[in-house]
């Protein structure tokens, strides 16, 4: 038996899921790697193994997760857990950190399927203590039921609706929603709402959120602008206007949110070709309709290809499998093509209704590209606006550039909390384009590394899916590991 696994996925959300799922039926061998403890990616998050009593009140679109787990743990694809990938190398090998040891895999196709992350919300005080994303309050929720009374969410989209109906449905008091939306917004997406009436269970589902919030007596503050978080130490406060008039709640605990991006980190250290995304506001990996990268054996699925929500992932993943079993041989061109129609189907319909969404909730100019100058950009390197100014006046012109003259983009984030920001504010001090300004040049590895890891190596080869054994020549000291 080969050495070299015929299919590696990088991430067990829906997408990396649902192709593991389709792949694995045919025989062929299939290892997941997802640097969570279980599958489920944030949308399905412990979907199986909830710390709450009744996690059916996080709403149907969790709990009908639990059946695409179930059909991945019981798939014969290879599965580790808790394992961090940081390189992807030209010869189909992929390293990763597990267990404080560093470990490889070959394989002769990858699927890249590492979802989203929150867009930045650089507004003044948002790097204060105190000051999350919405996703993470739906993080601590579903991964240990942790939540935070009198909470005060700002921003738009319907995760922030959906995670507050959540904590009203478990009886959390929130303090206020502080929507950023603003009144046009309504009236321009109207084009795109003839494209939206297919999925009109979704246009449903969002208006209940709405009146779940309303019924429960929740103070809503509309259009909100000129978001400023005040605290020394700790957020205390926050200020903004709205209808004209200036309101400033007290509270420590701030939830932002304004959409999400792909998250780019591995995609951009292994060297794809990206595009600016209009509609989104966003880098995403230039891909096909299958999800084939700008590298013939790697692809892209899920949010990791654009935002295309936790159904739409799950297609784009089945879709990417049967694109992948075709160029192994596996099924002909003929069954491919049969096999692919009614789900490129049914993710044009979905696309239509995300152009709506995309439309009504796009994020305003001022929440994305700060314009108070002490406001921070690098969270991680506490790098201001002022400062990255004054790089670029010095001649850091482009994002790299800036990054060494300011640190900016160092920390270890890598970039992915002041990334988009940063091509945004160098494209209006440039006067061009964000396509024209690009992004950070990344590097592997993508995460820290310490001796201890490198000093401890192993090597994982696939093991017989059909027969559950190695081949005669391999010495596994587990399954599918080779020291």
């Amino acid at each position: 038996m080969s050495s070299t696994f015929d299919i590696a996925i990088i991430g067990a959300g829906p997408a990396g899921m649902a192709a593991a799922v389709t792949a694995s039926k045919t025989g062929v061998s299939v290892v997941v790697l997802d640097e969570k403890s279980s599958a489920g990616g944030q949308i399905y998050r412990k979907v199986t193994s909830s710390p709450l009593e009744n996690p059916e009140i996080l709403g149907p679109d969790y709990i009908k997760g639990k059946a695409l787990v179930e059909q991945f743990d019981d798939c014969s694809a290879e599965k580790y857990y808790g394992a961090s990938v940081w390189h992807v190398g030209d010869n189909g090998e992929v390293l990763f950190s597990r267990d404080g040891q560093t470990h490889s895999l070959t394989a002769k196709e990858v699927l890249i399927c590492c979802g989203a992350m929150e867009r930045p919300f650089p507004v003044p005080g948002w790097h204060l203590p105190g000051v999350m994303s919405a996703g993470s309050a739906q993080v601590m929720l579903k991964a240990d039921g942790i939540v935070r009374e009198n909470a005060v969410f700002v921003g738009t989209g319907p995760l922030i609706y959906l995670v507050i109906a959540q904590y009203l449905r478990l009886g959390i008091k929130v303090k206020a929603l502080v929507d950023t939306t603003p009144n046009s917004a309504y009236i321009e997406s109207m084009t795109k709402f003839p494209g939206a009436i297919p999925q009109s269970s979704m246009l449903f589902k969002g208006l209940s959120l709405f009146n779940e919030i309303r019924k429960a007596g929740v103070p809503v503050f509309r259009s909100a602008r000129d978001i400023k978080i005040e605290g020394a130490e700790q957020a205390e406060a926050i200020e903004f206007t709205t209808g004209g008039k200036q309101h400033r709640l007290d509270t420590d605990h701030i939830f932002l949110h304004q959409g999400v991006v792909p998250h780019l980190n591995l995609t951009r250290a292994i060297g794809l070709d990206h595009e600016w995304d209009k509609q989104q506001l966003c880098w995403r990996p230039v891909h096909n309709d299958y999800g084939q990268s700008s590298v013939e054996w790697i692809s892209v699925a899920g949010d990791n290809t654009g935002i295309v929500g936790a159904d739409g992932a799950e297609m784009t993943g089945k879709l990417v499998a049967l694109s992948q079993l075709n160029r192994l041989g596996v099924i002909t061109n003929a069954e491919q093509a049969v096999r692919s129609e009614p789900l490129n189907r049914q993710l044009h319909s979905l696309n239509r209704f995300r152009k709506f969404i995309d439309s009504m909730y796009q994020p305003i100019v001022e929440h994305r590209i700060p314009q108070d100058e002490t406001t921070v950009v690098c969270r991680c390197e506490e790098r201001t606006v002022a400062e990255l100014k004054k790089g670029f006046e010095q001649g850091g012109q482009g994002p790299n550039e800036l990054k060494g003259l300011t640190r900016c983009g160092m920390g270890p984030c890598q970039g992915r909390q002041c990334g988009h920001t940063v091509s945004e504010l160098l494209a209006g001090w440039r006067g061009e384009g964000v396509e024209q300004v690009g992004y950070y040049r990344l590097r592997s590895p993508m995460r820290l590394l310490n001796l201890q890891e490198f000093g401890q190596f192993s090597e994982i080869k696939p093991i017989n899916a059909m027969t559950g054994e190695p081949s005669a020549s391999e010495e596994p000291s587990a399954k599918g590991e080779v020291v």
